[in-house]
């Protein structure tokens, strides 16, 4: 039994647990219910031990409640007001003070910039400044009269007899700069290439530019905007469209409203057409009449003979091909003439390579009375004046044959065109 009551300690001088364990003296106390109205309040969910004292509830429990006295707060949040407003203050201050230094420094600086101690950076005079860095102590020029400590040589250093007249002013190092051209980028755009669309593309561009306008037009006679079109009657389909009974019980009457809506849509046809042809016409003549009033480039020309009546029916249909004004005149059938034209410049440069290059003036021709073949091979034309004027008194393109040089001088005189004669005879 007392083997069972007490034990030994082992080996390491610690009791053995388990079954071993001493019992708790309160469970060897008689009086139980002084155990349990100890615990009578207590929650047997909670642990009864001793909360730990490094656990943050206990040290805050520990510390307390402290309160703000009344104004502490207050007091405190005007302070900072106040150290705000100050620095506010100070800051709006030295704002101040940093605009009136920073012009004053831009004053100087324009100042300078006039005198022409600056560069402007405005027009770019900084890009021909050297920089510090790369201004060499001594230029390659003066090297040969150095030596290691940039000092001038023994034999370089003759004395040299000062000149009486010295000018002050050109031991003044002159700071003045010279204003070079800025170069100026030019951002001009990029042509665009044209694109030209093949037939292939354009008629399918039309064909699906008609299929959108043909099915919202559909769309505004599905939704009541627009009125249904009248059915497009013709002789072939007038028994399959059925408006009334018109068509089957006087197929007769039927058939004289259908041609009178024939004949009414072919009327309306031409009638559209001759308004868009006249239209066109309009504006042709408009356009030419722009160009008439603008284009003012002239050419002269002098030639030998115009016996040849080829020669006169290429320049009379290229002259009104390309509505040009002015006259071709001749002393006679067989003399000599002058040719003025006046209009745009492209016109006169073709007519131009007309006269002095296609046209074969030397060439034979065959008279139609006698039937003889006639020879020119002098005849030649050259260009005597061409120019621009201001403007021009011919009202069209005429050929005109005189009878001797008054009545050419007199022609030209009608058109304030008799100054061209001078040019041809001293020429």
């Amino acid at each position: 039994m007392a083997r069972k009551v007490g034990k030994e300690s082992d080996h390491d001088g610690k009791q053995s647990r388990g079954l071993q364990t001493e019992i708790n003296p309160l469970l060897l106390s008689s009086n139980l219910n002084l155990i349990k109205e100890q615990y009578r309040n207590a929650n047997p969910y909670l642990s009864t031990s001793t909360l730990r004292s490094n656990d943050k509830v206990t040290k805050r429990l520990e510390r307390g409640l402290k309160f703000h006295e009344k104004g502490e707060v207050s007091s405190q949040i005007e302070r900072q007001r106040e150290e705000q407003r100050l620095e506010y203050e100070r800051q709006k201050e030295q704002e101040i003070l940093n605009k009136i230094r920073r012009e004053k420094e831009q004053a100087e600086t324009s100042a300078k910039i006039a005198r022409g101690e600056l560069p402007d950076t405005k027009v770019g005079e900084d890009k021909y400044i050297r920089r510090i860095e790369d201004v060499p102590e001594v230029e390659w020029w003066d090297k040969p009269y150095l030596d290691d400590q940039l000092n001038v040589l023994p034999k370089y250093q003759g004395g040299y007899e000062e000149e009486s007249e010295s000018d002050e002013e050109d031991e003044v190092p002159s700071i003045q700069y010279v204003h070079h051209p800025v170069p100026i980028k030019v951002h001009n755009p990029k042509p665009t290439t044209k694109v030209y669309l093949t037939k292939k593309e354009q008629k399918k561009i039309r064909r699906n530019k008609r299929k959108f306008e043909r099915e919202e037009k559909e769309t505004r006679i599905k939704m009541g905007l627009d009125p249904k079109p009248e059915p497009k009657v013709k002789l072939s389909n007038m028994m399959s469209v059925y408006e009334n009974n018109q068509n089957i019980t006087d197929p007769t009457q039927w058939e004289h409203t259908v041609i009178e809506q024939v004949e009414q849509r072919k009327r309306k046809h031409l009638e559209t057409n001759m308004i868009r042809h006249e239209e066109a016409v309009k504006r042709r003549k408009e356009s030419k009449k722009v160009e008439l009033s603008t284009d003012n480039c002239c050419k002269v020309f002098r030639f030998k003979s115009l016996a040849n009546p080829k020669i006169r029916f290429k320049l009379n249909t290229n002259s009104k091909q390309l509505a040009l004004r002015g006259a071709c005149l001749r002393v006679g059938d067989q003399g000599e003439g002058m040719i003025i034209v006046v209009g745009s410049e492209k016109s006169c440069k073709f007519f131009e390579r007309l006269v002095l290059e296609r046209i074969k003036w030397d060439e034979p021709f065959r008279d139609r009375a006698t039937d003889t073949l006639i020879e020119t091979p002098n005849n030649h034309a050259e260009k005597v004046w061409q120019g621009y004027l201001e403007c021009s008194k011919f009202p069209r393109w005429f050929m005109k044959v005189c009878r001797d040089d008054l009545e050419l001088k007199n022609t030209l005189r009608q058109f304030d065109a008799e100054h061209f004669l001078t040019d041809v005879s001293h020429t």
